[in-house]
């Protein structure tokens, strides 16, 4: 770069900055010159804000604070229930530090509407001459209230504002009282429901248990069979004991044979001895004999349906032992009584006021304006240098 450009873009850089020194020193001046009407609008806002925050009312806040139940089952239905109870305290609503439920108690609008009525709130917010007054007043009462969940010490609070002190706190732990009651209400509720449901339940792996008996009893009538097993064990030892015995005589009557012949007497009544042990234990595999009558072709049947039946058995009886604790539980559930709510703080009157914060409102009016004087000032200033070529233009504009 040579030595004529570097001064020209240091002369360049000058002009800029007399330009731009410039330019500030006019808007002092426009400021300047518009001194009293910007120490007079900020004046007057001042005052103004003064006197409107002291019309304004005084408004206070009452709050209760209190924690959730750490559990909503315990003691001795925890005990019946063993690792089930989990899951039945699920069902009835149970768990502590959950605040759902509790919001949307409170929130509700039977809630609501009863706070409204109790306090004749339509009156305290003048709501009278509205065409819904009783909407209005909830509506206005849910601006004025809030429930509010602590997530480093883990407490529940509501707070209520209100223009009166009492009526506040009055208001808030009223709340409370309302939560109380509709809280235990749906728990009793739901504690009811679930104990007809498993009630239900008791009674259907009943029957199915009695139904089960009858077609056991009903098989031991058709088979004649009490007990499978020991029958079976006792069948088997006595048929090996006949086959046994017919083996023996037939080993006997063929020593004989050899010896005498076939026409011997003794050997004559030997064979008739063999032919009916042999006999004996052809009744007994056909089903004859009492201990387990029933034939061989039959009894893979009966084994099959003796099974079936045994296996019901079984799962009934599973069943009622693991429905049966679920009912007591579900009867302690709905029969004890109701758990109140621990209130750490109940509301009490509040002394100092929580709004309006009168000194915030004044310093931001005057601020306010302040600004918009300023403002106003060099929109004005900026206006009457540029009406001329405004209005030179529109007036080459109409006549081309």
């Amino acid at each position: 770069m040579s030595q004529s450009d570097t001064n020209a873009a240091t002369q360049h850089l000058e002009t800029m900055s007399q330009e731009g020194e410039q330019a500030w020193w006019n808007l002092l001046g426009v400021l300047y010159r518009w001194r009293r009407f910007i120490i007079g609008v900020t004046s007057v806002m001042a005052v103004a804000s003064v006197i409107i925050s002291l019309l304004l009312p005084n408004w206070f806040k009452a709050s209760s604070r209190l924690l959730l139940p750490a559990s909503a089952s315990g003691g001795i239905a925890s005990a019946l229930l063993g690792d089930i109870s989990s899951a039945a305290q699920s069902l009835l609503g149970g768990g502590g530090g959950d605040y759902v439920r509790y919001m949307a108690i409170l929130n509700s609008r039977a809630i609501m509407d009863d706070v409204v009525r109790t306090f004749d709130l339509i009156t305290v917010y003048e709501l009278e001459e509205e065409e819904f007054p009783v909407e209005e007043a909830r509506a206005a009462l849910a601006d004025n209230v809030e429930f509010v969940v602590d997530q480093d010490y883990d407490f529940f609070s509501v707070e209520v504002l209100d223009k009166d002190p009492q009526r506040a706190a009055d208001m808030s732990n009223y709340f409370v009282q309302k939560l109380e009651e509709v809280n235990n209400q749906l728990s009793k509720q739901t504690a009811g429901n679930f104990r007809a449901y498993v009630e239900e339940r008791y009674d259907m792996a009943g029957q199915a248990r009695e139904a089960m008996l009858d077609s056991l009893a009903a098989f031991q009538r058709e088979y004649g069979v009490i007990d499978l097993e020991a029958q079976t064990e006792a069948f088997y030892t006595q048929l090996a004991a006949m086959r046994a015995d017919a083996v023996q005589l037939e080993i006997q009557l063929a020593s004989l044979k050899a010896q005498f012949g076939g026409s011997n007497r003794q050997v004559q009544n030997l064979e008739a001895l063999v032919t009916a042990a042999n006999a004996q234990y052809d009744a007994a595999l056909a089903g004859s004999e009492a201990v387990l009558p029933v034939s061989q072709s039959v009894a893979p049947d009966m084994v099959r349906d003796y099974l079936q039946l045994t296996l019901e058995r079984t799962i009934q009886e599973r069943i009622l032992e693991l429905v049966a604790p679920m009912l007591e539980q579900a009867r302690f559930e709905e029969e004890r009584t109701s758990q109140a709510l621990q209130v750490v703080d109940a509301a009490v009157a509040p002394v100092e006021k929580f709004k309006p914060k009168r000194s915030i409102i004044c310093i931001a009016a005057t601020l306010s304006g302040f600004i918009l004087a300023v403002l106003f000032a060099l929109v004005m200033d900026w206006w009457r240098r540029s009406y001329p070529v405004f209005a030179q233009r529109l007036r080459d504009a109409a006549q081309a």
